[in-house]
């Protein structure tokens, strides 16, 4: 079973690896806007986490106002769902 936790430290992970951000930047309530995610930055990042964790996103329910625990939720709920289809 994942966690909340592994699945934030991913989130983390991917903004600091590809995009430099620094990580002291990050927090849960942190929105994409404030990290200077553009529209382009956004869908790089919603591949990147595809990858990671292997599971597809629909990149329409993250904009530019979503928080890092948003997202970070929204990726667990497709995490379950994924190991609940096997």
């Amino acid at each position: 079973m994942h966690t909340t936790t592994d699945t934030y430290g991913v989130v983390c992970a991917a903004l600091t690896s590809t995009f430099r951000i620094p990580e002291d930047e990050l927090t849960p309530e942190v929105t994409l806007e404030q990290l200077e995610l553009d529209s382009l930055a956004l869908a790089e990042f919603v591949l990147v986490l595809e990858e990671n964790l292997g599971v597809k996103a629909e990149g329409e329910r993250a904009n530019r106002s979503t928080t890092l625990a948003e997202v970070t939720a929204y990726l667990d709920e497709l995490r379950a769902a994924g190991a609940e289809a096997r």
